[in-house]
């Protein structure tokens, strides 16, 4: 038997005067009661005057901007109509408080209130190679007559589109538009696919360049090739996607690839940069000398800002020669047995995603218990540095006789050395490390890390590698070790013949 006492008695009916005056209030809320005007001096708001896309490719949809009208008066405000000036033949479309339509007609907003308005674009082609601007607007009539207008605005360009592409026989690709890739494209064995300086490739999510034969990417200094991401818009105002990792997959060369080159390249915001696996397995027809034929050479590149690693080599042969190596969620260079080099490159981990990336450099002479003989990793001019303690990592496969050799040249480093490791780091510098500095001022604390750059900035995600001032990099290297290849940096600044600047970059 359940018993009523004496605070349930009085809870009863206050709960219900509680309902009672609930429903009074949702009443008197309603949208009959809404008072509306259509005085001379109403007016409304906008989150903004203008809405700005950043190129869009043509026929390929945008992504959604938004707008907010605000009706900031004490009495509703009931639109006489909301439309598209060009009544939708410019590609804009609206999605006016979650309908879509080029016109509305008697729009309610209540007093103090506001509604949401969704913009997208999509570009019809118009056969240009150049970007061409597409202009619009929305326009908002209040019954006093007067129109408030809103401008909506993107650049549109053509594109050529390539799905699931394999190269079956030498080609040259050298467009005048930027190229979207879906299903990645393929190099076949025996085809030697050449980029032409100035072209664009946007490699749409999932997307890679995979290489069984050869890949001659020729830029120059003036109209380097991109490779990136088919992203053109932002995250955030102040976020491009373009400055996001993982927006495409990479570039990966297989065992059979070889003699690949990669000049005046600015490959980005990948899964990975550039892998390159030679097989061990002796059975296998592709098994080759890595000493014999060389994977591939880089000069002046930009490998920069991907999820994995930039670089990554096993058992080959590859050389890199004035090139920006940096911002890796896994090591900027990995390097597994076989020989490389690198003159004058800029080795930076500031890696701002993940704050257990890799280091800037990583190499060994085994992994997973296999031996791969490491004939010989050579650093000289170069900068390796980043935010750890240590950027340098370089592992001994342990009860191995196969070959562990290394050699670092005039280059900054951000590393510590046994007495015993010193004569294999002849003239180099080594970054101190900032807790030894703590408890200096500012003004003593020595200069390193970030503060050797221009710009390193992880709110925004901007970087320029080129040398700070007073980097301690300047004149470290040694002209007479300058390839004649590297006697221009990475910007075309000449270098001076006996104390050039460690890293891909001269001061100027």
């Amino acid at each position: 038997m359940n018993e009523m006492n004496f605070n349930d008695k009085l809870f009863a009916p206050l709960l219900g005067i509680i309902i009672m005056l609930c429903a009074c209030t949702i009443v008197s809320c309603s949208d009959d009661d809404e008072s509306f005007t259509d005085s001379p001096s109403q007016h409304i708001y906008f989150s903004c005057d203008t809405i700005s896309f950043d190129t869009i490719f043509t026929n390929i949809g945008s992504a959604t901007k938004e707008l907010i009208i605000y009706n900031p008066n004490n009495k509703g405000v009931r639109l006489s109509s909301v439309r598209l000036a060009s009544n939708g033949s410019s590609g804009f479309r609206v999605n006016l408080d979650g309908q879509f339509n080029t016109q509305f007609s008697d729009v309610e907003i209540f007093h103090e209130d506001s509604i949401f308005c969704f913009i997208e674009v999509t570009v019809d082609p118009h056969d240009s190679d150049s970007p061409i601007l597409i202009t619009d607007s929305l326009l908002f009539s209040l019954p006093n007559g007067v129109t408030r207008r809103v401008l909506l605005q993107a650049y549109g360009q053509d594109i050529i589109t390539m799905r699931d592409v394999t190269i079956q026989s030498d080609t040259t690709l050298s467009p005048t538009r930027p190229v979207v890739i879906y299903d990645s494209l393929v190099v076949a064995k025996g085809a030697t696919l050449t980029i032409a300086e100035g072209t664009t490739l946007c490699f749409h999510k999932g997307a890679g360049l995979k290489v069984f034969g050869t890949l001659v990417c020729n830029g120059s200094l003036e109209h380097p090739i991109i490779m990136r991401g088919d992203r053109t818009d932002r995250l955030f105002t102040y976020l491009p996607y373009d400055r996001l990792d993982g927006q495409w997959e990479g570039i990966r060369l297989y065992p059979e690839s070889h003699n690949n080159l990669f000049n005046y390249c600015d490959i980005h915001s990948g899964n990975y940069g550039i892998i390159a696996i030679n097989e061990k397995d002796q059975k296998k027809q592709n098994n080759y000398d890595e000493d014999e034929q060389p994977k591939y050479t880089m000069t002046n590149c930009i490998v920069h800002n991907v999820a994995s690693d930039a670089i990554f080599l096993q058992r080959t042969k590859a050389d890199f020669y004035n090139s920006q190596i940096s911002n890796a969620g896994n090591n900027c260079v990995t390097v597994i047995g076989g020989t490389t080099r690198f003159y004058h490159c800029t080795l930076a981990q500031f890696y701002p995603w993940n704050s257990e990336h890799g280091a800037a450099l990583y190499f060994t002479n085994g992994i997973d218990k296999v031996a791969y003989p490491l004939h010989l990793i050579e650093f000289t001019n170069c900068i390796i540095t980043g935010y750890a303690d240590d950027e340098l990592f370089g592992v001994r496969m342990k009860d191995s006789d196969a070959d562990f050799n290394y050699r670092f040249v005039n280059s900054l480093i951000n590393t510590v050395i046994t007495d015993a490791e010193a004569d294999d780091f002849p003239n180099c510098l080594f970054e101190p490390n900032p807790k030894d500095f703590k408890d200096k001022k500012e003004d003593e604390r020595p200069i390193n890390r970030a503060t050797q750059f221009r710009l390193v900035d992880t709110d925004i995600y901007l970087y320029d590698f080129r040398l700070d001032s007073l980097s301690t990099a300047r004149q470290l290297g040694n002209g007479a070790l300058t390839p004649e290849n590297c006697r221009h940096d990475l910007r075309g600044v000449p270098r001076p013949t006996d104390k050039p600047d460690a890293g891909c970059y001269q001061w100027e």
